[in-house]
């Protein structure tokens, strides 16, 4: 028990707070809404966060391919889910309904973001195995490729409208 308690008392101040945005974020998504599209189009300026840690992988470069080639395919999987969630988008304005993705994608990123800096920590033979190297800069890419897909399918909306459900 000691050991869980220090391991969060030792990280940084600042995590806990960015944790409570992250998950007021998410609950905000979860509920059916109009707003500006503008925001959305913040939404792939996540995948930043990983560049830190992806440059601290045992073979970056490895890490930086795995995780475009799941960028890639995770904007695809956000673009189509996109779809299922957008009732209608009228110039800058879109209804969206809710959805639970963003919050289990930010999760996914903090909380595998908190767990590799931790295994570095203890365990950093497990981060330098290949297999480590490529399969969790491709959670990365994944999860935060699904934030680009989604503003995509958005902008390319194109006027359609869901009749029902306006």
């Amino acid at each position: 028990m000691e050991i869980i308690v220090g391991i969060f008392t030792s990280a940084p101040v600042w995590i806990w707070p960015l944790l409570l945005l992250l998950v007021l974020l998410g609950l905000h998504a979860s509920r059916t809404r109009e707003m500006l599209i503008l925001p959305y189009f913040a939404m792939p300026l996540i995948a930043l966060t990983n560049v830190p840690t992806l440059l601290a992988q045992s073979q970056p470069e490895r890490a930086f391919l795995a995780w475009g080639l799941a960028y890639a395919c995770g904007a695809i999987v956000g673009f189509a889910l996109q779809g299922r969630w957008t009732l209608w988008r009228r110039g800058l304005r879109a209804k969206v309904t809710g959805e639970w993705l963003s919050l289990t994608v930010m999760m996914l990123l903090f909380w595998a973001n908190f767990a590799n800096g931790l295994l570095d920590a203890l365990a950093p033979e497990v981060t330098a195995q290949a297999a480590y190297g490529i399969g969790f800069p491709a959670l990365l890419g994944l999860a935060s490729g699904t934030f680009l897909g989604r503003p995509l399918r958005i902008v390319l909306w194109a006027g359609q409208t869901r009749a029902s459900t306006q």
